[in-house]
């Protein structure tokens, strides 16, 4: 049995799923910062309560896959990363923190909704940055980082930085519409109206840029063009979708059309990066920890996955349908 290549697939699931998951939750946190009226940012906010917490829980399952199954990888990606990791935690960590205050603290609701959406948009935004460097391709000499922590701060990843924001507030955009009505739902129509074409015109000049800075790429493309051109083409006909059915009914159709073109995009970075844990750096089997280890590590994520997915699951379940405007205690 391939075992880091288990590895592999199982970080790769807890990445599609954390952005699946939480990137509607950090789009609707960066919408606060646009929505004037109290009362609404309140059911925004009602709208993902019970669900971002546990969303979350996929990021720290990727982190500790990296750590455990492929030491080699983590010891040269995170001093290449500091920075963007450092500063997205904090900006989980801000986000938490305003979560829980703007519900005691409500005469300084708007200030805690401002700190709010900022944290949001600082996570997205470093999580793009993060994917802007690893496309670029980080420095590596033997088996350590060989380059500087600046090196993550290129156009290239500005550019990815701005492409993962505008693509968590589609998907924060989707969630509003299909969660909430009356007057938000009008909100989030306008937001889709103009964040969709945005992060297609953005995401398209990542692309172009993306063969220019990565000769790698190109190589990738050459290599399996009719895999990568029937996730591009996944990716065109969910955004036509996405876009043609937005203020239309059903309301979950924007939703589910937005998350099919999302992860056709990770499907395509996947293909583009396999199998390397380093883009075109150090592959997963170079990179790979001791068979033990990875057995350890697949024992972990056969026991948690289930639970973590039934939770989840659970959650969305108990908490489907529009959501109430007086809130989920009525």
């Amino acid at each position: 049995m391939d075992m880091p290549l288990l590895c592999a697939g199982f970080a790769a699931l807890s990445v599609t799923l954390y952005v699946l998951l939480d990137g509607f939750d950090l789009g609707v946190g960066a919408l606060l910062l646009l929505q004037p009226h109290e009362r609404s940012r309140d059911h925004m906010v009602d709208s993902i309560t019970p669900t971002w917490d546990g969303n979350e829980t996929w990021l720290i399952m990727t982190g500790v896959t990296l750590l455990a199954a492929f030491p080699i990888a983590y010891g040269i990606l995170m001093p290449a990363l500091y920075i963007p990791i450092i500063m997205m935690l904090l900006a989980l960590g801000l986000r938490g923190v305003s979560f829980e205050f703007r519900a005691q603290m409500k005469r300084y609701r708007r200030r805690w909704d401002v700190i709010f959406a900022i944290g949001s948009i600082a996570a997205a935004c470093m999580q793009g940055l993060i994917l802007g460097a690893l496309l670029e391709g980080i420095s590596v000499e033997g088996s350590s980082f060989s380059g500087t922590v600046f090196d993550c701060f290129r156009p290239f990843s500005v550019l990815c930085a701005l492409c993962v924001l505008e693509g968590y507030v589609v998907l924060g955009s989707c969630w509003l519409e299909y969660k909430t009505s009356a007057l938000l739902h009008g909100f989030s129509v306008q937001a889709l109206r103009i964040a969709l074409p945005l992060f297609l015109l953005t995401f398209g000049f990542a692309v172009g840029t993306a063969f220019s800075v990565q000769p790698g790429i190109v190589a990738v493309w050459k290599a399996h063009p009719l895999l990568l051109g029937t996730v591009s083409c996944t990716v065109l006909i969910a955004a036509l979708i996405l876009f043609g059915s937005i203020g239309k009914r059903p309301d979950v159709r924007p939703l589910a059309a937005g998350m099919v073109m999302i992860a056709a995009g990770i499907a395509g970075l996947a293909i583009i990066v396999f199998p390397m844990v380093v883009p075109f750096r150090l592959s997963i089997w170079s990179a790979s920890s001791s068979r033990l280890s990875q057995i350890f590590v697949l024992t972990g994520a056969i026991v948690v996955t289930p639970v973590v997915l039934g939770y989840s699951f659970f959650a969305y379940w108990v908490f489907r349908g529009k959501t109430p405007e007086k809130g989920w205690d009525g």
